[in-house]
C-alpha cells in the first residue's frame, strides 16, 4: 500500500476544516454516473415506492446472496475526519428473523493503481446487523476509525451486503448517506486524488513547507539573527558609575509559528556575559498584559535558591500578568577565574558562562502583537528590579523605590526607569555590545549615548557602532 496525503483545494466541498460528504441520491434521478466518483457494482438507483426509506431516489442491490462481495458501494476519495458515517437502510420487505449484514470497510488510496483504490489492503471498519422487521427504515451510525481519522490520506468508504442464512429474494435499500471528510477524488483523473503533496498533520501547509510535518500545532521557526545584548546599571535607583556592565546578557529567540503564522513556543537561549558586581542576583521575562494562563509549560530556566515560588504551568505566582524567573542566581551559571568582578576588569583572565536554554510553550497560539510589551529584566533582591526604560515592573516591584534619588519614575504618565533628563539603567543593542570597562561611565566610552538616550532614541541611533567618533576605546573592556 502507497499511502498519499493530501492538500485540500478541491471543488465547493473543500476547505482547510473537514466538510462532510453526502449524498441522497436525488440529484442523479436514477442515473448513476451523475453520482460522480461513486462507483455501484449490482446497485441501482430507484424511486419504487418500497425501495425508498425515506423519499424519492434510494440505492437497491439486486437479490441478496452469501458473497458479500456481489453487491457494492464505494464512495469518493474522501480525507476522512472525526465522526460518525450515517446512512439509513432497510429490506425492501421483511424477511422474519433471517439475518442480513452490511459491511463498511475502507480502501486505501494506492499511487500506482489506475483507478488509485488499493484493494489488497482493505482496511477493516465495521458489520452493521439489521433488526426486525428488517423493512423499517434504520438509521446507521458507525465511527470513522481513529487511526484513519485526520490522518493526511484518502480512503474510499466500501460498503458490502450479505445474507449468510442463504441467497434470499430480498433487497437491501440504502439512502442518506453522510460521511465526515474532505472530498478530494478528481473526476478528470479516473476520480484518484487531486493533488499528492502531503499534508501529514492536517494544518493546511503542505510536508515540503511544514517543518513540524507531523505537529498540526507547529508549523515553522522564526530565528534571531544572531545574539542581541541588554545591559543594565545595578545602583538604580541612583544613578551610580553608570558603567552598564553590572549584567550583561547575550540572548537569542527562536520562535516556533503555526500554518496560521501565531506563536506557539519561543525557545530562548541567555548566557551571562558580564557581571560588573554582586547586587545582582537573577533576571526574568515579563509578558506584561499577557495572563499567566496563556502559557501552558516553562522548562530549562535556572532556580536554585527555592525563593521562587511558582505556579504549575512556571509562571511567578503573585502575578497580574506572566512572568518567568529565567534565572535566580547568577552565580549559579557562572564560572568566574578571579576577582569580585566577571569579565569587566580587561586586565583579569576572562572567566565563562553556561548556556540558559528556556522553552515556553503557549496553551493556544497567540498573534505577534501579544508581545508587544515584553521584556527583560534584572533584580537585586526580588523587589528591586531593573527594567528598560519606560517598560512597566511587575507586581513584586517596590513601588516605594520610584521617584526617589536619581529615578524619575511616574506611573500616571507611563514613565519608568528613567532620569529626569531621559537617561536609562539597561539598555538593548540588537548585536553583540562591547559593554565598558569596570567604572567606567557609557558615556565616557560611547560619546554619542547621551544623545541617544536624551533624544528617546531619536538621535546618534549607531551610537554603538564602530564608526568613526562613536567610541573611546580605551573604556571599553
Amino acid at each position: 500500500m502507497k499511502k498519499v496525503s493530501l492538500l485540500i483545494i478541491l471543488l465547493s466541498f473543500i476547505s482547510l476544516e473537514a466538510q462532510t460528504v453526502s449524498t441522497d441520491f436525488e440529484a442523479s434521478q436514477g442515473n448513476r454516473s451523475a453520482e460522480v466518483c461513486w462507483t455501484f457494482t449490482g446497485v441501482s438507483l430507484s424511486n419504487k415506492n418500497n425501495h425508498k426509506p425515506i423519499s424519492g431516489y434510494s440505492a437497491r442491490s439486486g437479490t441478496l446472496k452469501t458473497n458479500k462481495s456481489t453487491y457494492e458501494i464505494k464512495s469518493p476519495f474522501i480525507q476522512l475526519a472525526n465522526g460518525n458515517i450515517t446512512f439509513k437502510t432497510k429490506l425492501h420487505r421483511d424477511d422474519g428473523t433471517r439475518t442480513f449484514n452490511i459491511y463498511v470497510d475502507f480502501i486505501p488510496y494506492d499511487a500506482n493503481a489506475s483507478d488509485g483504490e488499493d484493494l489488497s489492503n482493505i482496511i477493516s471498519g465495521s458489520t452493521y446487523t439489521l433488526s426486525t422487521p428488517h423493512s423499517s427504515v434504520q438509521n446507521v451510525s458507525i465511527a470513522v476509525p481513529s487511526a484513519l481519522a485526520n490522518d493526511g490520506s484518502a480512503y474510499k468508504v466500501f460498503w458490502r451486503f450479505e445474507s449468510p442464512s442463504g441467497n434470499r429474494s430480498r433487497r437491501i435499500i440504502m439512502d442518506d448517506i453522510s460521511i465526515p471528510g474532505n472530498y478530494v477524488s478528481d473526476p478528470s483523473d479516473n476520480c484518484k486524488p487531486l493533488i499528492t503533496i502531503p499534508d501529514s498533520d492536517f494544518d493546511g501547509l503542505d510536508d515540503n513547507n511544514d517543518q513540524f510535518p507531523n505537529d498540526a500545532a507547529r508549523a515553522y521557526t522564526v530565528s534571531d539573527n544572531g545574539f542581541r545584548s541588554i545591559a543594565y546599571e545595578d545602583l538604580w535607583p541612583s544613578r551610580g558609575d553608570y558603567d552598564f556592565n553590572d549584567l550583561v546578557l547575550a540572548i537569542n529567540e527562536d520562535k516556533v509559528y503555526d500554518a496560521s503564522n501565531k506563536i506557539k513556543e519561543i525557545n530562548i537561549q541567555l548566557v551571562v556575559r558580564a557581571l560588573g558586581g554582586d547586587l545582582i542576583q537573577g533576571f526574568g521575562l515579563h509578558y506584561d498584559g499577557l495572563p499567566s494562563t496563556s502559557i501552558q509549560s516553562i522548562s530549562g530556566n535556572s532556580l536554585t535558591t527555592g525563593g521562587i515560588n511558582t505556579a504549575a504551568n512556571g509562571t511567578e505566582t503573585g502575578q497580574s500578568f506572566a512572568t518567568i524567573i529565567l534565572c535566580d542566581e547568577v552565580e549559579a551559571v557562572i564560572n568566574r577565574t578571579s576577582g569580585a568582578f566577571f569579565n569587566t576588569v580587561p586586565s583579569n583572565p576572562t572567566g565563562t558562562a553556561d548556556t540558559i536554554r528556556v522553552q515556553i510553550i503557549f496553551s493556544n497560539a497567540l498573534n505577534a502583537s501579544n508581545f508587544d510589551d515584553a521584556s527583560y529584566f534584572a533584580f537585586k533582591d526580588r523587589d528591586e528590579e531593573i527594567h528598560m526604560k519606560d517598560n512597566r515592573p511587575t507586581d513584586k516591584a517596590d513601588a516605594s523605590l520610584f521617584g526617589t534619588i536619581d529615578d524619575a519614575t511616574n506611573p500616571s504618565a507611563n514613565r519608568y526607569y528613567s532620569t529626569a533628563n531621559g537617561l536609562p539603567w539597561a539598555i538593548e543593542v540588537s548585536d553583540g555590545f562591547d559593554y565598558p570597562a569596570e567604572q567606567k561611565d557609557i558615556v565616557q566610552a560611547y560619546l554619542k549615548f547621551g544623545n541617544w538616550a536624551q533624544s528617546g532614541g531619536g538621535s546618534s541611533s549607531n551610537w554603538y557602532t564602530r564608526e568613526t567618533g562613536n567610541r573611546n576605546a580605551a573604556n571599553i573592556y
